[in-house]
């Protein structure tokens, strides 16, 4: 079992995929992201006896199901952006925003868990304990960051990832990516104003190594995005084989039916990112829609 760690002034560090960020307040503990897995959830409560304190409220950064589904056993007033509420409610609304259409509960491979949003919290409003909501989408709607200005520490859950994580798997899953890069950018001015930044997945980092994490995800999404560029200026493609040929050429994670479907769901974001900026376009054909470079003939 992880065990907890101090991480600056009145923030603490329970490791995980994802990490959880335990901030001890004056009232209670302010549980950001408690995460997944056999026994989180006890982890957690131990980590509060050891602290001394009870649970006073959970945050989360979004409704993903890897960063809410120990939630259900600690108790306590959860706290969303409304964005995200449909995503912590509802297992269906989740399945189709990650995964751009209803799948069953095995593909999805993550629990079905459902959470009631006692709190729907807007971008910039205050937390528990004083801490501070900033808004960070691109990852999901209304995804959120948590500012803990006394320890300066930010839980900035996957509005950023550790560079082993965007090695493995070379196309970094946003629902928005345009979005996603603009909250990177807000991400880089907290890291050069010496902020320690907390990854949903990956090392925390401080300084000139949290910076350079960011600009690490933030370079990914440029070599991604001119990776997709050259393949439709070389000849049209459709989302499904565009996805299919970044998942095997620009990571290392096998290309399982479930991960194809997650890049496929980036890669459409990105798709109407470039369509926005004039670059790409659809067309119909016989293999469905067919993307293709502007300024490249029709079929």
């Amino acid at each position: 079992m992880q065990s907890l760690r101090r991480i600056g002034g009145r923030a603490y560090l329970l490791p995980g995929s994802p990490n959880t960020v335990i901030v001890a307040g004056s009232s209670g503990a302010v549980v950001v992201d408690p995460g997944i897995g056999e026994g989180r959830g006890t982890a957690i409560q131990e980590a509060l006896r050891g602290l001394g304190l009870g649970l006073e409220a959970v945050v989360l950064t979004h409704g993903h199901s890897d960063h809410l589904a120990a939630a259900p056993g600690l108790g306590g007033p959860v706290y969303a952006a409304r964005l995200c509420r449909g995503l912590v409610e509802s297992s269906v609304l989740r399945r189709l925003v990650v995964y751009g259409g209803l799948v069953t509960e095995r593909l999805a491979a993550m629990p079905m868990v459902e959470l009631r949003v006692d709190r729907e919290v807007e971008p910039g409003e205050g937390l528990p304990e004083g801490l501070r909501s900033i808004p960070l989408p691109g990852h999901t709607p209304g995804h959120l960051g948590v500012v803990d200005e006394e320890s300066r520490v930010v839980a900035a859950g996957d509005a950023v990832l550790g560079e082993r994580v965007l090695a493995r798997f070379g196309v970094p899953f946003a629902a928005d990516l345009e979005g996603w890069v603009r909250s990177l950018e807000r991400l880089r001015e907290l890291a050069e104003e010496g902020y320690t930044i907390v990854p949903g997945h990956g090392p925390v980092a401080r300084g000139r190594r949290a910076a350079a994490m960011v600009e690490a995800n933030i370079a990914a999404v440029e070599k991604l995005r001119g990776w997709v560029l050259e393949r439709l200026r070389e000849k049209p493609l459709t989302l499904e084989k565009l996805t299919y040929m970044a998942t095997v050429s620009l990571g290392s994670a096998e290309p399982t039916p479930r991960q194809l479907m997650l890049n496929r769901t980036a890669l459409a974001s990105l798709l109407a990112w470039l369509e926005r900026e004039g670059l790409v376009e659809p067309e119909t054909g016989e293999e469905g829609v067919v993307w293709r470079a502007r300024g490249q003939q029709p079929r």
